[in-house]
């Protein structure tokens, strides 16, 4: 199986630490945020990675490339001088991607049955294949609706309503794709789902899968901090990580003593010994050298976090 994995966004919304490095490298308890969509992937058969970058592209393959390794699968960056769009990106990687491959985004944390969604695409012929969620909010946030026999009827109110019964859920933006998805992708990039309403308003196959696996968006300073404080107190558990009993994240050889739950410290940290951290998360490489409390810290700034509610 093979599979493009989304990292060329700006990630505005969570300036300024995005001066810095990529939202998909932004760490996640000491690890880039694309790792974890990295391990999710192989686990699942993935063993070639192709992944666009454009926003910091240069950092990409060097952080994402040793951990594909690792994981058994390959990876080939593709830099945009302008941003593509998700269909774009789409156009862009076919040469380098099988006749059936998967989209995920390598700057959300999530876990979705990819087993379950490549299965409903063959069996339904699809060219495009959508891993859905329930939501309350799904008219707010673009209801995407979904017959009881898995086929997208409608996408973001586009057109007129359904022939049949559909419940409205929200696109994860996750995919399975078939690579004859180009006949319906015109030259100019498209966001979001709006390349799998090309594909529909085309007559093709558009399938849905409903998923109830964890999904988080890190895209603010808040769901950013709330998700590494849940994971590093056990409040999230994620296949792969252990949290500590303390609440405190942090490596090995650390003094602890001025630590309080929750706290992420990086690797290769340094923390003055006079110095208290609570409720911050420390970039690796980075220096704290006064106490600290409801910040990220990283290698150029201590970034103040608005109030943190916890990871839901």
């Amino acid at each position: 199986m093979d599979a493009l994995l989304l990292c060329a966004g700006l990630g505005t919304r969570l300036r300024p630490l995005t001066e810095e490095r990529p939202k998909p490298l932004v760490p996640v308890l000491d690890r880039p945020l694309a790792a974890f969509a990295i391990d999710h992937l192989a686990a699942a058969g993935v063993r070639r990675v192709v992944a666009n970058a454009h926003h910091l592209a240069e950092q990409i393959e060097p952080a994402l490339s040793p951990l594909c390794s690792a994981r058994g699968a390959s990876l080939t960056v593709l830099r945009e001088a302008t941003l593509l769009g998700t269909g774009g990106a789409i156009r862009n990687a076919l040469a380098h991607l099988g006749e059936e491959f998967v989209v995920f985004n390598g700057d959300v944390l999530a876990r979705p049955d990819l087993a379950q969604a490549m299965a409903a695409h063959r069996s339904l012929g699809a060219r495009v294949t959508m891993v859905l969620r329930d939501d309350p909010r799904a008219s707010a946030l673009g209801a995407i609706e979904l017959d009881a026999g898995g086929r997208v009827r409608r996408i973001l109110d586009e057109g007129p309503p359904a022939a049949v019964p559909t419940r409205r859920c929200v696109f994860t933006g996750v995919y399975v794709v078939s690579s004859s998805i180009a006949d319906d992708l015109p030259a100019g990039g498209l966001r979001g789902a709006a390349h799998a309403a090309a594909a529909a308003r085309a007559r093709r196959v558009v399938a849905g899968v409903l998923d109830d696996g964890p999904w988080f968006d890190l895209g603010t300073l808040e769901s950013y901090a709330a998700v590494n404080f849940a994971l590093a107190t056990g409040a999230l558990r994620w296949a792969g990580v252990t949290p500590s009993a303390d609440g405190v994240f942090a490596p090995p050889g650390v003094d602890r003593s001025g630590l309080s739950s929750p706290v992420v410290i990086g690797s290769g940290a340094l923390i003055a010994p006079s110095a208290t951290v609570s409720r911050a998360i420390v970039w690796d490489g980075a220096t704290v050298t006064a106490s600290v409390r409801d910040a990220v810290v990283t290698r150029r700034a201590v970034v103040p976090l608005p109030a943190v509610a916890g990871a839901s």
